[in-house]
């Protein structure tokens, strides 16, 4: 089944709230009409700190399902999930929180918080399987809040509930010295017949790219050859750029940064000749 995450629309914020209404009535075999009532509106839940994904079934198309996000005093905390129960056990839950995840990863969290049922299987087990794992409710004036909320509404009285965390830096660490050293030596590694043409370029190690993301890898900054014309009489040497923290949380080893470093140095320089991906296999560089 195809899907489609996006930001939350002003269109889409009409929806969350029947969303939400209709996922808890699967709640009604465990507890009843505890859980029923009217949800938080989705022009409320857009004016929290934080952010809204919505998820489709086509590109544009009306919401399924919903992640809210909470951002609170350098916390990010994962406040609701809600997929409508006819468009369940289809992955959109799971979608929509990796797509929560790596949004707050670009916002520059290091971790995402929740609470939820501890032995209700779509939510403590559910959360475990995508990596979150119990942990103790920090002593904070956001989570002590959250704590007398769910103690007011009565969810403590329902059953268990469990605080859990999912560790976003993953991969490895790395000092900035460290990783330039290693970049370098790639670079040195990197066969003759690939870098022998290389005129009027310089390679730059920076820790992000300009608006933070993880996921770029590196950057060719600057006009392929093949588009140069009449070029290097005075002009800025162009720039590889590569970048460290997106291949520090990529990578669980020396071993495998060695190997990503390679490959985006091998595929920046690509640009610089202006050779496509299926070039670089014939010339056997990738």
């Amino acid at each position: 089944m195809a899907s489609f995450v996006r930001t939350a629309t002003d269109a889409d914020l009409a929806k969350l709230a029947g969303i939400e209404e209709e996922a808890d009535t699967v709640f009604a075999a465990l507890f009843g009409t505890a859980l029923t009532g009217q949800a938080p509106s989705g022009a409320a839940r857009a004016a929290e700190p934080g952010f809204l994904l919505v998820l489709a079934e086509e590109e544009g198309g009306t919401p399924v399902g919903f992640v809210h996000v909470l951002e609170e005093d350098g916390h990010a905390h994962l406040e609701q999930l809600s997929v409508l129960p006819s468009h369940a056990r289809r992955g959109h839950g799971r979608e929509l929180v990796e797509a929560a995840l790596d949004e707050a990863a670009d916002r520059g969290y290091r971790e995402v918080t929740l609470r939820t049922f501890t032995d209700v299987p779509w939510n403590a087990p559910f959360y475990a399987s995508l990596g979150f794992t119990e942990t103790e409710t920090p002593d904070h004036p956001f989570y002590r809040a959250l704590l007398d909320t769910e103690e007011r509404i009565g969810l403590t009285d329902l059953g268990p509930r469990v605080h859990m965390t999912i560790d976003l830096s993953g991969g490895m660490e790395m000092d900035p010295d460290a990783f330039e050293e290693l970049v370098a030596e790639e670079l040195d590694r990197l066969p003759d017949e690939m870098v022998d043409g290389l005129e009027n370029l310089v390679f730059v190690v920076e820790d992000r790219p300009e608006d933070g993301s993880l996921d770029l890898l590196g950057l060719y900054d600057g006009l392929a050859v093949t588009e140069r014309g009449n070029y290097g009489m005075g002009e800025l040497p162009d720039r590889i750029v590569v970048y460290r923290e997106p291949h520090l949380v990529q990578c669980a080893d020396e071993e495998e940064l060695r190997a990503e470093v390679h490959t985006t140095l091998v595929h920046e320089i690509a640009h610089y000749y202006g050779i496509d991906d299926a070039q670089l296999h014939e010339l056997g560089w990738a």
